[in-house]
């Protein structure tokens, strides 16, 4: 599979419990693992055509999770997303249609980051 351009690559305290909740609770299928002294220390998540990247090594002086923006996970069907986590997650927003077209579902996943499962409404027009 071609890597896509871009690949958000995040810290995670706790490697097993993310690869675990992305797995089990969002949906995800871990597609990749790499092991230093028998210890799993990276590991990626795909989603369809979206692929997330998770670490335990913290980067230098590096308190935390520390993202100031969001994670788009584009979907076929968001409310279907929806669906499947109602019970499972809290949402942040959503679903619901923005005026710049997209249909989004926001959640904080269990570091903090900000998710966004999204998809395209035919209708709406971006300038």
């Amino acid at each position: 599979m071609p890597r896509p351009p871009t690949i958000p690559s995040l810290f995670a305290p706790d490697l097993a419990e993310t690869v675990r909740y992305y797995t089990e609770v969002l949906g995800f299928t871990q597609s990749g693992s790499y092991r230093d002294d028998d210890v799993e220390i990276w590991a990626e998540v795909t989603l369809g055509d979206a692929r997330l990247w998770f670490f335990s090594g913290a980067l230098d002086a590096q308190p935390g999770p520390v993202l100031s923006g969001l994670v788009y996970v584009f979907v076929d069907d968001v409310d279907q997303v929806a669906s499947r986590l109602q019970d499972k997650v809290g949402f942040e927003w959503g679903p619901e249609t923005q005026d710049y077209g997209l249909r989004e579902l926001g959640i904080r996943d269990l570091n903090g980051y900000y998710l966004v499962f999204a998809a395209d409404e035919a209708d709406a027009e971006l300038t």
